[in-house]
């Protein structure tokens, strides 16, 4: 009998539950929205775009959903036309029980500026998605000018500056990354005078890591600004040239540093 009455119970309770889902649903499609709520989630840490500046997109695409009843409030349109904001990720329109609408959004993360030779310039997130620069809004991330296009980012770049960005002396010294005509890459840092000639971006790391070596090992000697440029082409060999002329270029290789004059 006990277990009877359990089953009974169970029964009742989903015949409920499904009875309060449509009784509501019904009902819901004739509420009106009288509250909308834009929930940019990140704006502490990121301000690329604000709650009042997707209100007034949605304004001028007649969206919002303020005085219409649920059932002529299209979810689905608004997400649609804030997710043609390349500025956002992670968009998520719906509407409460008592009918008030909440658009809720992400902005994507500036990872990279680039600033191209034909002056063109825009940021990139960490997945190469493009997010237009705004004026009012300058995000501290690595810059690289140059010859640059979408491809030599997401295919060769985005990897380095990645590199570049979670390391701990690297990310403090780099200023700007300049990609030649003949994508070749250069460095310019942030403390010294001088150059880092990375070439292509194969083997990055045990560039950079050559390049830090010689910062350790020389520079206490010769000093930061004795160098114009510091070649780390070749493989196993970085080649350095000195502002002054009349010296020759210092060359160094693991198992060797050369004679500083």
């Amino acid at each position: 009998m006990k277990r009877f009455l359990k089953i009974l119970a169970v029964i009742l309770f989903i015949a409920y539950f499904v009875a309060s889902i449509v009784l509501w649903s019904n009902k819901g499609d004739e509420l009106v929205c009288n509250s909308f709520h834009i929930n940019v989630c990140d704006s502490a840490e990121c301000d690329l775009i604000t709650a009042d500046k997707l209100y007034n997109h949605l304004r001028k695409e007649h969206l919002l959903p303020q005085g219409k009843t649920c059932r002529d409030i299209d979810l689905t349109l608004i997400e649609k036309s804030v997710g043609r904001i390349d500025v956002l990720t992670n968009i998520n329109c719906y509407y409460e029980q008592n009918g008030d609408v909440y658009l809720q959004v992400e902005q994507r993360r500036p990872f990279v500026r680039i600033m191209t030779d034909d002056r063109d310039t825009y940021y990139l997130d960490r997945q190469g998605n493009r997010i237009a620069t705004d004026t009012m809004y300058v995000a501290n991330v690595p810059l690289v000018t140059g010859n640059v296009d979408d491809r030599v980012m997401s295919t060769t770049l985005i990897p380095l500056v990645d590199y570049i960005v979670e390391h701990e002396f690297w990310c403090n010294q780099v200023s700007q990354i300049y990609v030649s005509p003949q994508h070749e890459v250069m460095i310019t840092p942030r403390v010294g005078n001088h150059t880092i000639l990375l070439g292509d971006v194969d083997n990055y790391e045990h560039k950079l890591e050559s390049v830090l070596a010689l910062y350790h090992q020389a520079i206490p000697d010769v000093g930061w600004d004795a160098y114009e440029t510091i070649s780390v082409k070749y493989k196993d060999q970085i080649v350095c040239t000195r502002h002054d002329k009349k010296y020759r270029h210092n060359t160094w290789t693991k198992k060797t540093l050369s004679t500083y004059e």
